[in-house]
């Protein structure tokens, strides 16, 4: 379930114009997810609008089948909306770093591929591989603007969908909603609970206090994690067995709320030493060595 709180886009990008004065060297990528954040804010405004007939009633009970809510069929989107965000977004990397998208880019032709797009992104990653390669598109771009591109019709089915995610029968390491790997976890402020969080619908969830959410591993001796910079509240968790690794906020150590997205990009430094030590992390930071 979410607690974050206020709008996640109000949040991250008050956060960020917090951010930026004290890490200077994270200005590039911040004011690159300052113009992503204000597109995907528009759209799902946009979307948000044509969704009150929608009966979300009849996705309660996958859960506890253990099944995410959603399906790739559940999300009905018409062609320009979609279209319209493909341009904006394939636009602002365009933007940035101008070899990364083909002259000849067609978002008219992804659009109306939509379906696909979204079975790629939330069962079949095979099908955006696939689908890259004929477009001639380096396949880590591509999925950067698909992923971004659909996270807020995503996001808004998910906002509605909160009460009937079923938290206790859940306990996976993947999103009860959209079927997603975590991006960070949050310990809850007054428990200590484990909280992950899902950059593709943005929801949160409750997890195992001692475990990987990658491979399932709970053995404590091949799970660890550390700090960088005398900050304990923010650290590294990484399993030796998946050789996979997940960044932690420690909310018992911070006296506001925080975004967790802006909290994933704002913390660098331990994915640099995490990938140092030989672990794998996310595809967030695709164009922080561009």
């Amino acid at each position: 379930m979410n607690e974050m709180g206020e709008d996640f886009y109000s949040t991250a990008l008050f956060q960020i114009a917090e951010v930026k004065p004290l890490k200077p060297e994270l200005n590039e990528i911040l004011e690159f997810y300052e113009s992503v954040f204000e597109i995907q804010r528009e759209a799902e405004r946009l979307f948000n609008s044509g969704q009150n007939d929608i009966d979300y009633t009849s996705f309660a009970g996958r859960n506890g089948e253990g099944l995410s809510l959603l399906k790739p069929e559940d999300i009905q989107l018409d062609i320009e909306p979609v279209n319209n965000i493909l341009e904006e977004m394939s636009g602002i990397i365009r933007n940035k770093w101008k070899e990364q998208i083909p002259a000849d880019f067609n978002c008219r032709f992804l659009s109306e591929q939509k379906g696909v797009l979204v079975e790629g992104l939330m069962e079949d990653e095979v099908l955006l591989e696939r689908m890259a390669g004929d477009l001639d598109i380096d396949y880590p771009v591509f999925y950067f603007l698909i992923k971004n591109a659909f996270s807020p019709f995503i996001s808004n089915y998910a906002e509605k969908l909160q009460e009937a995610v079923e938290e206790k029968k859940w306990l996976k390491g993947n999103c009860p909603v959209c079927g997603s790997e975590p991006l960070i976890i949050r310990l809850v402020e007054e428990t200590g609970k484990r909280k992950l969080f899902c950059s593709m619908c943005r929801t949160e969830w409750l997890y195992k206090r001692l475990a990987c959410p990658f491979c399932e591993n709970d053995d404590h001796e091949s799970l660890r994690y550390f700090f960088v910079e005398d900050d304990e509240a923010r650290r590294v968790d990484v399993c030796d067995k998946c050789k996979r690794y997940i960044k932690t906020i420690d909310n018992r150590k911070i006296n506001k709320v925080t975004n967790l997205f802006v909290e994933y990009l704002s913390t660098l430094a331990l994915d640099i030493v995490a990938d140092k030590e030989g672990f794998r992390g996310g595809d967030i930071f695709l164009f922080s060595e561009k």
